[in-house]
């Protein structure tokens, strides 16, 4: 009998960290992303990149979220970075791609020193100068 086998590591973040990594992730007027709502077990991101007539045309991805490890805390879910489906994708079912830059973000942290969410790379160049 064939079974399947699977040894990943998935990644999961506070919704904390998801909401830097989509300012960080979004360019200005183009390639969006926006956190647009979040439920007990779901959270919703959308995407959007306008064309030149200015319509959005966004697309929504869907990912699964854990309640909060500490009890102080128990609106900073944790999101498992793992899309379960795009909702209004426009790519003819490769959507899912538009979101790349998100899942596929650096880790961020916050610097100590500002407060501003930054990768540990650039927090340790400023600890240089």
């Amino acid at each position: 009998m064939l079974r399947t086998q699977e040894d990943s590591q998935v990644r999961i973040v506070a919704l904390a960290n998801l909401t830097a990594m989509v300012d960080h992730v979004t360019s200005g007027p183009c390639h969006r992303y926006r956190i647009e709502k979040v439920t007990r077990t779901r959270v919703y991101v959308s995407y959007s990149n306008p064309d030149e007539y200015g319509n959005d045309h966004p697309m929504v991805a869907v990912f699964p979220c854990l309640p909060a490890l500490c009890s102080d805390e128990p609106k900073n879910v944790r999101v498992v970075l793992e899309i379960l489906r795009v909702q209004f994708d426009s790519w003819d079912g490769e959507g899912w791609q538009a979101f790349d830059p998100l899942v596929n973000c650096p880790k961020l942290w916050r610097n100590p020193q500002t407060g501003t969410w930054q990768t540990e790379e650039t927090i340790q160049k400023e600890r240089e100068v």
